[in-house]
């Protein structure tokens, strides 16, 4: 009887070390943390990441090894290395081929300027259109490389020239925008026209190149992981 007794408690103490041992690695694994590299800023698809892009964070190593796969952990080896995504600011950066050019390569992919030449981020299946379009037309200049726009063509109809407006094209993705400044004298954003350049497929360039010819064009952001809706063109009627 002694001899079974004496088992028990052998088992209870072993079982009640090893949760202790397991409990206490766990709660250190917790206080354990790592530095790791996030954007200090957006920094958009195909542009050189700089230094004052960056910013480092300390994070828990588990969270660290569960959420991220290749995390970069110094600046050094992120510096003057390409995104070919858009990087949000707050997001880690990661070490990985499929969305960062490392800073060497980087050489191959820049101009005798050294500024990236973005020739080299062009789909087979897609093209640049560059449209010229005021702050009323571009969300208020507030489009930016990386957005995701729908295209809105408004002209006039032939038989009783009354106006029409009719959503062309949907999640258009924005190559790059520049800021053009027509009048030095204006202030706030009057006189500032956005040059907005779109990726699309050879038929969106010709409905596209089309539609600026023979009316007005307006942009409308869209979410980033929005989606085509079905839309119908709306006439001067519909505001009756």
């Amino acid at each position: 009887m002694f001899f079974k007794v004496s088992w028990r408690v052998i088992l209870i103490v072993l079982s009640a070390g090893a949760i202790a041992f397991t409990t206490y690695s766990y709660l250190d694994s917790l206080r354990k943390t790592v530095k790791i590299i996030v954007a200090a800023e957006d920094i958009p698809a195909h542009s050189e990441i700089k230094e004052s892009m960056l910013k480092e964070v300390e994070v828990e190593v588990n969270s660290a090894e569960i959420l991220l796969d290749k995390p970069a952990l110094d600046k050094e080896s992120v510096v003057g290395g390409i995104p070919l995504k858009k990087i949000r600011a707050g997001e880690p950066i990661q070490l990985d081929p499929e969305t960062l050019i490392f800073p060497e390569q980087r050489q191959m992919y820049l101009r005798a300027n050294g500024k990236v030449d973005v020739t080299y981020f062009i789909p087979k299946d897609r093209r640049l259109l560059t449209l010229a379009l005021e702050p009323q037309a571009t969300v208020n200049n507030m489009l930016e490389k990386g957005d995701w726009v729908d295209v809105v063509y408004t002209s006039k109809t032939s038989n009783n020239n009354q106006s029409f407006s009719n959503m062309i094209l949907q999640q258009i993705e924005v190559f790059d925008v520049e800021k053009i400044q027509l009048d030095d004298n204006s202030s706030g954003k009057q006189g500032v026209i956005q040059h907005v350049t779109l990726l699309v497929t050879p038929q969106e360039a010709t409905i596209l190149t089309l539609a600026k010819r023979l009316g007005s064009i307006d942009l409308v952001l869209n979410p980033w992981n929005g989606e085509k809706e079905k839309t119908i063109p709306v006439s001067e009627e519909a505001l009756k």
